[in-house]
């Protein structure tokens, strides 16, 4: 049979397949925006993914193709471009392709792990064959991940009520604004798959208080939130997927508690801050504690009275922007090459290791308006190119 002209090689066995309907998005830079940071961020937890399926209008499939071959290099790429005869067949239309295609490519094992990228609640039907098949085959876990884009619908209900958190992926964190005390997190990733029963700590009813397992879960919170600021929905989250049996992992108030008396003496003792004790309380990841998992112990103790600490200036956003300047060779620029100058001239900078959404979002918040106001100007929209002349690259670097 002959290959379906909108596939190019797909994954020969395993690895996981995306699906991305595009017209549930905002606009086409805004899908964009999504697949990168999905495919910047996939979780080392899941199979490798190994090939992404867009779901486009059918005059833009070549345009689409284009962009997925360049922006996506060694990831299988299909597109399929979904007429428009009227809004609600071709909703229908889309939805019912990436079903199809999604159940076709775990069954014939060209995927071994699905992934969908929508709010729209008709993908449960979905969810419910892959895991009808899961358990047929006598899988460890149901190969099923529903990632939630931001500005992609409301989010339906029926997927809040009945779909289990393990199985979702809030991607919201990673394409909103970073605030102006914190900067921009990463993407909240994927929980592992729960280990298998002779592998797990101790964590069940009786031994809640376990001084190792209070230890793991202290770690893996650690280990995967992002820097910045986060609150104890945002740890529950992570501790239910990885230890769904804790009996504090479903209730949000019990988890408050043991949150409170459990870990976070452990996280202290690892760098993690509390900016704001009265509720609701507000933790801080910082730099020490991601330190302490990269060494497997606490932080270093502070160093004696006697030998003073110089204190590091941060850099003010003026300083930033005229290192970005100063990186930058050629009079019009895009995005990521004025995060690769910050990485040369700022490399201890937090934004010099975002995601390219993350870096792209923050750039626009916290560098543009400067940059702006000493004459860098904006020279395409889509895709956004700056242009700097050379006075606007003098006096930028001559105000820092």
């Amino acid at each position: 049979m002959a290959t379906h002209p909108n596939v190019s090689s797909l994954a020969a066995a395993g690895g996981a397949a995306l699906y991305v309907d595009t017209e549930n998005l905002r606009d086409l830079e805004h899908a964009r925006q999504v697949v990168a940071a999905v495919t910047a961020n996939w979780p080392g937890e899941r199979p490798p993914l190994g090939s992404v399926s867009l779901y486009v209008r059918a005059d833009k499939a070549e345009l689409w193709r284009m962009w997925a071959e360049d922006a996506l290099p060694g990831m299988s790429i299909r597109v399929r471009g979904v007429q428009h005869f009227s809004a609600n067949n071709s909703k229908n239309s889309a939805d019912m392709a990436i079903a199809a295609d999604a159940v076709s490519d775990l069954v014939t094992g060209r995927a071994n792990d699905v992934a969908v990228v929508s709010n729209d609640s008709d993908f449960g039907a979905l969810f419910v064959k892959v895991r009808e098949l899961a358990h047929e085959a006598n899988a460890e876990t149901v190969p099923f991940l529903w990632i939630h884009p931001p500005e992609g619908g409301a989010l339906s209900p029926e997927i809040d009520e009945f779909i289990p958190a393990a199985f979702r992926w809030d991607l919201s964190a990673g394409l909103s604004a970073p605030s102006a005390s914190a900067p921009a997190p990463v993407v909240s990733q994927p929980a592992a798959k729960p280990l298998p029963d002779a592998t797990r700590p101790a964590l069940a009813a009786g031994n809640a208080n376990n001084n190792a397992g209070n230890e793991a879960m202290a770690e893996e919170l650690i280990r995967h939130l992002p820097l910045g600021r986060f609150r104890a929905a945002d740890a529950q989250e992570i501790i239910s997927r990885r230890w769904p049996k804790h009996p504090a992992a479903g209730d949000t108030a019990k988890f408050g508690q043991f949150l409170g008396k459990e870990i976070w003496p452990i996280l202290q003792k690892r760098g993690v801050t509390m900016p704001r004790k009265s509720s609701p309380r507000t933790y801080e990841i910082t730099g020490a504690a991601k330190e302490s998992i990269a060494r497997g112990s606490s932080p270093r103790p502070a160093p004696t009275p006697t030998t003073p600490v110089q204190p590091v200036a941060e850099p003010t956003t003026a300083e930033l922007a005229a290192s970005v300047a100063a990186g930058i060779t050629d009079d019009v620029f895009k995005a990521s090459e004025a995060q690769a100058a910050l990485k040369r001239e700022q490399p201890q900078h937090p934004a010099a290791s975002y995601t390219a959404a993350q870096f792209g979002v923050w750039f626009a918040k916290q560098l543009w308006p400067v940059m702006e106001q000493h004459g860098v100007t904006i020279a395409k929209e889509k895709p956004r190119l700056y242009e700097m002349t050379p006075d606007a690259r003098h006096q930028l670097i001559s105000s820092a």
